[in-house]
């Protein structure tokens, strides 16, 4: 996926309901490790997947679990440069899954 190049989020996750939307989000947001990842993805703005094992102190296989949940969820965007992959955060994500829960939770 090229930076500034988006697709729908429930296309992109192939789910059919917003609560199956909001709860593979929300699963992925629930894990401290993730919620760490994403935040220093999102205050550097991308880091390759190698810089990632830098920001939590656990081994590759684990850290490369934790983003492929990260991208599952449609939470980071990959480009690929080279023999590295690029990640940054899908901020439309974000913003669409705020919207979902908070029109779910106030059921409008």
């Amino acid at each position: 996926m090229t930076k500034g190049h988006y697709i729908d989020i429930f296309e992109y996750i192939n789910m059919k309901t917003e609560e199956e939307n909001i709860a593979k989000i929300a699963k992925a947001l629930s894990d401290k490790t993730r919620v760490k990842i994403l935040k220093e993805i999102a205050s550097k703005g991308s880091i390759s997947c190698g810089d990632a094992e830098k920001v939590v102190d656990l081994s590759q296989p684990t850290v490369s679990h934790h983003l492929k949940i990260l991208v599952d969820a449609g939470l980071l965007n990959t480009e690929k440069d080279g023999r590295h992959v690029i990640m940054s955060v899908n901020n439309e994500t974000l913003e669409d899954f705020h919207l979902l829960i908070s029109k779910s939770i106030r059921n409008k």
